[in-house]
């Protein structure tokens, strides 16, 4: 700082006077820019209202700009000019302080005359001081006034709100106070102690870390610990554990018990796999161009290639005789079967879902289900193993999928019959595959009275006649029968090669049959039923019959039917039908779509799946036919009923799939979703897990991608973390987009883990 020295016998200069008083306020302006460098604080200053419509400023300081300003006597501000007009409005005011620079002046003599020290009286400037104005800022009127902005280089020291009849309210602008030292080093002290009790805790942590550390090797990875709760729900499931709350769970996507088809978002199907939605479809009943075409012959609604009738076993009698109603009359019930159905699907968005192995773990409970549902036609299969009547095979490729049980007959779909009468029978081992068409029976005396049933059946173990297990039942009226041959025509039925059947009759009426004596036929055995269940074999005779079988016209025959269409176009294709397809048959559906230049015919087969490509440009219309083939004695065989069924589907471009509620049992705050989603193409397609916890749906903070090769092109593992309020229960959610409608890919399966 600087310092004025004078002599005693110096002549003070007037500059000199005037640098002493500079020198002391640059000394000033030093500390306050250097040192406290408040940048447009206040201090000092109170605001009062000593009647409704004055504000009083007392003395105070404002610091700006690294100088200092102060006023040394009390201001009155009159605000009568900014009361609202409106009853009920309000305003706020805003009380700005800046800084200015006064020079004020007084009376001096100044001599003028140095030789008769003559002087003359004028004003000369004499103090120059720092000194505050205010100025009102006012925000605009209203019920619910807001406080209007304050540049960042201006001072407010006080909000003053208005009413219609003067001051509300003085808030002081504690914001922009300069605080004193006293108040500093409260909050010092107060600080102190806080990082006192901090530096505590941290030394506790760091032992506590340490100790972690060591132990780190013992903790299994995140990774292994979401493999073995995937693990433990798919165990629970195979095993068939009754549901409880758990803190994490898995769905293989393979029915829709954990899924809210209900919900109003939902915009899925589930199919071995979660699926997009269907945009569109179509159900239509399989039907002929030409019923009456040459090269086909039907039965009912049983449709085979054009065949003529040979016999294929004959047994002639000897003039033996046995009446059929001289047993004791019984009630029998007998069982009939029906014909086991096929589904073919075909199309660009048809993708094998690699879950489909673990159906073996409902199997327990659980059935195909809704695979083979139709117009309120359920078939339930018990196991995917090839045992007793419930095998089924099962077929999985890229883009064309084909089910079908290979039982001929299928155990689950009948129709109970109560027949009274005697009951003989005649069993034989059919050695090759063969459609039987009638059975021709000697008769050697025909009552007048008495229908005579003839059911087919197959054989139990033991060679008995199965009655629970009939293939195909004919009634013949007494005015029908005459001594004699007499033939039974029956619907066209496949009978299995290597397997024993039975015929039986049934029947109040007194009529007999031709036998032969002997061992004459040692391939069967003639029986008689006296309780409806337990068939007595005869050892000395066999009846006299004709199994009578379908002689096919050619072994290959092309049959067309009526066209399969969708409004908009289409991407997928089902086919549903009842039937046969015996070893060495085939049955290939064909389709053509007119709408592509040069069409060919394209067969449904596992090597031709790329020419499911047909469907890519969403035609309306779709041509199919059947290429039935096989030899002249065995066909395939189709039945056109009203459940055999022609479906068409397109695909929508958006998916929503909602789960149920997952209860976890405990509260948590984490949740992670594991996402696999099959048939992605990161190109067109989009997926991103969601967490859905009361109505607020949540997206993941952080998540993480892995792609990997599959049978359908990249399959895409998605683990998602949430953070969420606390909760025990939540719901799984997956959002998803093509680009593409004839491209979609799939939920292949996910889990649900509470951490």
């Amino acid at each position: 700082m600087d310092v004025m020295k004078f002599n005693e016998a110096e002549v003070a200069e007037p500059d000199d006077w005037t640098n002493i008083g500079l020198s002391a306020r640059a000394s000033e302006d030093a500390l306050v820019a250097g040192a406290i460098d408040y940048p447009a604080h206040w201090a000092d200053f109170t605001v009062s209202n000593p009647n409704a419509l004055e504000l009083i400023v007392s003395p105070g300081t404002l610091f700006s700009d690294g100088a200092l300003y102060r006023n040394a006597a009390p201001t009155t501000i009159n605000i009568q000019q900014y009361l609202p007009i409106v009853a009920g409005d309000n305003r706020f005011l805003a009380l700005l302080a800046d800084g200015a620079v006064e020079t004020t002046t007084e009376e001096r003599l100044f001599e003028t005359d140095a030789e008769t020290e003559a002087t003359i009286s004028q004003q000369a400037p004499k103090v120059e001081k720092r000194k505050i104005d205010f100025t009102i800022a006012f925000g605009a009127t209203s019920p619910t006034p807001l406080k209007p902005a304050v540049p960042a280089n201006r001072c407010c020291i006080a909000w003053v709100e208005l009413s219609t009849v003067g001051v509300a309210a003085i808030e002081p602008n504690h914001a922009a106070r300069v605080k004193t030292l006293y108040e500093h080093e409260g909050r010092l002290v107060s600080v102190e102690g806080e990082i006192g009790q901090i530096s505590a805790s941290v030394r506790t942590i760091k032992t506590d870390i340490a100790n972690i550390q060591a132990r780190l090797g013992d903790i299994p990875s995140p990774a292994i610990v979401r493999q073995m709760k995937r693990s433990i729900a798919q165990l629970l499931i195979e095993s068939n554990v009754p549901p409880e709350a758990l803190a994490y769970d898995y769905d293989p996507g393979l029915l829709g018990d954990k899924w809210d088809h209900l919900h109003a978002s939902w915009l899925a199907r589930v199919r071995e796999g979660v699926r997009f939605a269907y945009a569109a479809e179509r159900d239509m009943q399989l039907a002929l161009i030409d019923d009456q075409a040459s090269n086909i012959k039907k039965s009912g609604n049983l449709l085979l290639p054009e065949w003529t009738e040979e016999t294929r076993l004959e047994v002639s009698g000897d003039g033996g005789s046995v009446n059929i109603a001289g047993a004791a009359h019984t009630i029998v019930t007998a069982v009939q079967r029906t014909l086991s159905r096929t589904v073919t699907e075909y199309g660009p968005t048809i993708t094998g879902c690699t879950n489909a192995q673990e159906w073996a773990r409902y199997a327990a409970s659980l059935g195909i289900g809704a695979l083979f549902t139709l117009n309120g036609e359920t078939f339930e299969v018990v196991s995917f193993y090839n045992y007793g009547h419930g095998g089924h095979h099962w077929v999985d490729a890229r883009k064309i999928t084909k089910r079908q049980v290979t039982e001929t007959y299928w155990e689950y779909i009948t129709s109970t019959v109560g027949l009274n009468g005697s009951i003989y029978g005649q069993t034989w081992l059919n050695t090759q595959p063969s459609v039987i068409t009638s059975i021709d029976l000697n008769f050697t005396l025909a009552s007048l009275t008495g229908p005579v049933h003839l059911l087919l059946c197959e054989c139990l173990e033991n060679g008995a006649p199965d009655f629970n297990y009939v293939i195909a039942r004919v009634e013949k009226q007494p005015e029908d029968l005459v001594v004699g041959w007499n033939k039974f025509a029956l619907a066209p039925t496949l009978l299995d090669g290597g397997k024993r059947y039975a015929w039986v009759t049934v029947t109040t009426g007194n009529h007999a049959l031709a036998t032969v004596s002997g061992n004459v036929f040692a391939q069967g055995s003639r029986f008689v039923c006296s309780d409806g269940a337990w068939a007595q074999p005869s050892i000395d005779s066999d009846f006299s019959f004709r199994l009578n079988c379908a002689k096919f016209a050619r072994t290959r025959t092309t049959v067309d039917f009526q066209p399969l269409t969708l409004d908009d176009g289409m991407t997928e294709i089902r086919l549903l039908h009842a039937g046969w397809e015996a070893a060495g048959t085939n049955l290939v559906w064909e389709i053509k779509v007119p709408s592509i230049p040069d069409a060919q015919w394209r067969p449904l087969t596992f090597d031709n799946a790329d020419g499911a490509d047909d469907l890519n440009g969403l035609p309306a219309l779709v041509q199919i036919r059947a290429v039935f083939m096989g030899t002249t004695d065995l066909q395939p065989a189709i039945v056109l009923d009203a459940y055999a069924r022609g479906m068409t589907f397109r695909n929508r471009g958006d998916y929503v799939a909602i789960g149920e509620i997952i209860d976890f049992g405990v509260a948590t705050t984490t949740v992670q979703t594991d996402s696999v989603i099959d048939a992605f193409d990161p190109v067109k397609h989009t997926a991103a897990p969601k967490l859905v916890v009361g109505a607020v749906v949540y997206t993941p903070g952080v998540v993480t991608i892995t792609d990997e090769e599959s049978d359908n092109g990249i399959r895409r593992r998605i683990l998602a973390t949430f953070t969420v309020p606390s909760t025990s229960q939540a719901r799984y959610r997956l959002d998803m987009t093509t680009t593409e409608v004839t491209d979609v890919p799939f939920l292949q399966n996910r889990a649900v883990y509470a951490l």
